[in-house]
């Protein structure tokens, strides 16, 4: 990749990443380059039409391209590995909302489609998120099949607490994901956020390399104990399923 696209590209994420009409010099000082050079790089976004200059303010903002680009993407990855259908599957059965996610670089579950039913209790969940892995019911279906460096290069940087329940002792969560190993779904227990329980299990290539994640998440008043145990099994037959049918055809 050329040095000038990899700047170009390099700016369109720092639009993405902070939400608020951005000048000149409030560029220049993020990306450490002259305001020259920052305006080369704003000519040839704009002309993509990727960013627009705001009449009132004179500064600059994202337009819809990109958000038109992320859809167009998403609905052919739905059509052609069909992941829609088994969310909707598993929410008519479960009555929960439904969540699928992917592996990404840095072994973090990216969610990238959900589906809820008409009854269910959502529990919002954007699409893009991608939480930390060792506190939700998807990111432990993950870290559970990685291999040990890999597992410790994920929580290198520690383990914050979000709950009461949120795991922060290494010791624990290894205990837990060789659990989660022989059982094949993982539970969250308000360990992200007090008041929600979550079910996943992970999904498989034919290489039996971990890609994703797929699961539920629900409040406690519907999400008992017992019926999380029996939609662990209903999430668990889905997504041995999905490991076989379309597993290679998953990865984005």
């Amino acid at each position: 990749m050329s040095k000038i696209a990899k700047s170009v590209l390099n700016m369109l994420e720092v639009f993405c990443i902070n939400n608020h009409p951005l000048g000149i010099t409030e560029l220049s000082n993020i990306m450490l380059d002259g305001k020259s050079a920052i305006y080369q790089k704003i000519k040839i976004l704009g002309e993509l039409e990727f960013i627009e200059q705001d009449e009132h303010s004179q500064k600059y903002i994202l337009t819809t391209k990109l958000l038109e680009l992320v859809n167009k993407s998403l609905k052919g990855y739905y059509e052609r590995t069909h992941v829609h259908k088994y969310l909707k599957t598993i929410a008519e059965q479960t009555g929960e909302c439904t969540y699928f996610g992917l592996k990404n670089r840095k072994n973090r579950v990216v969610y990238v489609d959900r589906y809820a039913s008409e009854n269910a209790m959502t529990v919002y969940t954007n699409i893009g998120d991608s939480p930390l892995p060792y506190c939700t019911a998807h990111g432990k279906a993950l870290l559970a099949f990685l291999t040990l460096d890999e597992i410790e290069e994920t929580i290198k940087n520690g383990m914050d607490k979000f709950t009461e329940n949120t795991i922060t002792n290494k010791k624990k969560l290894m205990e837990e994901l060789k659990k989660i190993r022989e059982k094949g779904y993982a539970f969250d227990d308000e360990e992200r956020m007090n008041g929600v329980r979550c079910v996943a299990s992970p999904i498989f290539n034919s290489k039996k390399e971990v890609i994703g994640a797929i699961g539920i998440s629900g409040i406690l008043q519907s999400m008992t104990y017992e019926k999380m145990e029996s939609h662990a099994k209903i999430i668990k037959e889905i997504a041995d399923k999905m490991s076989i049918n379309i597993g290679n055809d998953i990865l984005y």
